[in-house]
């Protein structure tokens, strides 16, 4: 419970003619972890007479497939509909369940096949409207381009035909800041006299004023005035193949945008229609072609000969013999199976996959453990420990129990809904409603509900407290109690993590790290209980020195520096009072603040002192649950983890097929 799954390796040889069952089978099971003996054929010489395992021929085929499959479900996602606010909400609180499609296993040629059919089928009719509304695209562009040239100019009364280049002269069109002007006229007149400058209406954007431009000028002048014109930046706008008065050409161009919006919009209506008829089916394929991707690349892993193949895999202990029995009968008993435990150089290099064991309570926080590192898989796994004592922190920094309530519901919301596709959303929900939970607890026994709301605005004393408080740890009373058991909590989180540490130490033999890690503090700590409960100081002085002993010896004589770590890390469970009285002191602001706007002004107070009530609660929900989630991962973190954990082993990734759309026919 507190290790990781015991694992076997597996070393497998069987013929070709069996390995495609064995590995649909054991890719269906989700069981291994499968090696890649690539590099180790090559290289080591105990594998001499095999050779690397080819891909199968028709895997760029699926992949390929697999690629236009996804193209063409992104196409189809992008033209549906967008949802209302509330249906987003909704589809969040109760999404749509996915009924899925029984389906046979085919051959890897045989699905390729059917893919190919299906995938064709649907773009033969969606490529035309994909195509044109690539031409909608660039025809917008160019409308909206002379659009923005006919507004730039639209001072002028001049038909933009009579603005193109001829034989002898270039016309030069743009606009320019304002500020610029007067220095090109002059450098301009340096270049030739023979030039027109014509200027319109002054425009504005952002800070900069320009004036429009019409330049007219002898061809063999143009190069060396738009040369001078860049360097005052100058914005030219192309007049090419533009004709009509600037009124015109607006009204030609919106009109035009106009019939291209709609019939884009057309497009879109006709692609969603596509979607809504052929999107189920493309899902369900895309899935057989992802699945059948991975049966078929992990070939690239295996070692082979002219009549065999040979893979090795991890596998956790408790279905060694399942996994065992699945591949002899897959292959009527011809086949080879070696098993081996871990090798200690593999256990030291952190070699072996690290599969979690923990009990459904617990799951959850594996995501917050791999947050850090995945389990050692010699050593401790935290999970359990955190389990328990996170939520309890995070309820004890929060301690208000409606805002418990709060989280609770919600938490509820995120497992009953996208908890029910996504592990990460369901994890996420479990914890949220544990934190709740706690929280609920630990804000009756301290006495917060929406801070003081009950005693101020019900009970009609805002010194009275809850029916439920426990008088000793009233947060609003006795907030020095608050902190002396926040104090003793961190002691036990501590010394937990002490245990761990001298248990991980004595079973690899570490003495050192033992002395100088977990055992020293344990004495200090001893050395204080036993001066309290005798009261002798020479008892003291004896154990703390055998304790001051023992971290030189771990650490080296700079290791007495260290005691004020270890004092840091118990003050910082104070962190917990620190939070609860935060989380009260701002609930209780927004209750004094109401009461006080409802009773200063008469009518409008009332609605000033409710917006103001719910606002600040508001605040104080999100930022300090934002606050206790914060620093109850921190003490896990900093305080916890950094007395023994080290992790930094990979995690157990089985070679399963994923299947939401899909199920396979037995």
């Amino acid at each position: 419970m507190f290790r990781p799954a015991r694992m076997q390796k597996l070393s497998i040889v069987t013929l070709n003619k069996y390995s495609k069952a064995t590995i649909d089978a054991l890719h269906e099971k989700g069981y291994i972890q499968i090696d890649d003996l690539s590099e180790v054929i090559q290289e080591d010489e105990a594998y001499e007479g095999l050779g690397v395992s080819k891909q199968d021929p028709v895997a760029s085929r699926i992949a390929s497939l697999s690629m236009k499959c996804n193209n063409i479900i992104d196409t189809l996602k992008s033209a549906e509909q967008s949802q209302s606010i509330v249906d987003v909400i909704k589809g969040y609180i109760s999404p749509k369940e996915i009924q899925p499609k029984t389906v046979e296993n085919l051959q890897s040629d045989e699905l390729a096949d059917k893919a190919e059919e299906i995938i064709n089928k649907v773009d033969n009719v969606l490529s035309p409207i994909e195509s044109r509304m690539n031409e909608i695209g660039s025809e917008k562009t160019k409308y909206k381009d002379s659009l923005n040239v006919a507004n730039q100019l639209s001072s002028f009364d001049i038909d933009f035909a009579y603005l193109q280049n001829s034989k002898y002269t270039n016309v030069i069109t743009g606009r320019l800041p304002t500020d610029n002007l007067a220095e090109a006229k002059s450098q301009i007149e340096e270049i030739t006299q023979e030039v027109e400058i014509a200027e319109g209406s002054t425009t504005t954007s952002g800070d900069v004023t320009y004036v429009p431009l019409i330049i007219v000028c002898a061809s063999k002048f143009e190069e060396e005035i738009s040369g001078v014109l860049r360097r005052l930046e100058f914005e030219k706008l192309d007049v090419t193949n533009l004709s009509g008065k600037s009124n015109e050409i607006i009204e030609a161009s919106e009109s035009k945008l106009d019939e291209l919006e709609s019939e884009r919009k057309q497009c879109l209506k006709d692609i969603d229609e596509i979607g809504q008829r052929s999107k189920e089916h493309l899902l369900v394929i895309n899935e057989q072609l992802e699945v059948e991707k991975e049966r078929t690349e992990i070939y690239s892993y295996f070692g082979e000969t002219e009549t065999s193949k040979m893979f090795q895999a991890w596998v956790p202990k408790d279905k060694v013999e399942e996994t065992k029995s699945l591949i002899d009968e897959l292959t009527d008993g011809h086949s080879v199976i070696e098993t081996e435990d871990p090798t200690d150089e593999e256990i030291d290099n952190n070699k072996v996959p690290v599969k979690q064991m923990n009990p459904g309570f617990a799951k959850p926080y594996e995501l917050f453990v791999n947050m850090y590192s995945t389990p050692n898989y010699k050593d401790i796994d935290p999970t359990i420990i955190m389990a328990l004592c996170f939520p309890f922190f995070f309820g004890y920094c929060l301690t208000d129990a409606f805002y418990g309530i709060i989280l609770a519901i919600v938490g509820f919301i995120l497992y009953q809904g996208m908890g029910k596709f996504s592990k990460t959303y369901k994890s996420f929900g479990v914890i949220v409603v544990q934190c709740g939970l706690w929280t609920i607890l630990l804000g009756l026994l301290t006495g917060g509900f929406i801070g003081d709301f009950v005693p101020r605005f019900i009970m009609g004393d805002a010194n009275a407290a809850l029916p439920t408080v426990l008088p000793d740890i009233n947060a609003f009373a006795h907030p020095e109690n608050i902190l002396i058991l926040a104090i003793i909590i961190g002691l036990i989180h501590l010394n937990i993590a002490f245990l761990f540490g001298i248990i991980d130490n004595v079973k690899r033999g570490n003495i050192k790290e033992l002395c100088g890690g977990q055992l020293c503090w344990v004495l200090i700590e001893l050395a204080i209980v036993l001066f309290v409960v005798t009261g002798s100081l020479p008892l003291l002085g004896i154990v703390f020195v055998i304790a001051l002993l023992l971290l030189i010896y771990g650490v080296g004589p700079m290791g007495v520096m260290d005691i004020f770590g270890f004092l840091g890390d118990i003050l910082s469970y104070s962190r917990l009072l620190a939070l609860c009285l935060s989380t009260g002191g701002i609930a209780m602001t927004a209750n004094l603040l109401c009461e006080m706007l409802t009773g200063m002004i008469p009518y409008v107070g009332i609605v000033l002192g409710i917006i103001v009530f719910l606002a600040v609660h508001l605040f104080n929900i999100a930022f300090q649950s934002m606050g206790a989630f914060i620093h109850s991962l921190r003490l896990h973190f900093v305080e916890f983890f950094g007395n023994f954990y080290e992790g930094d082993s990979a995690e157990f990734v089985p070679f399963k097929a994923s299947r939401i759309y899909t199920k396979l026919k037995e």
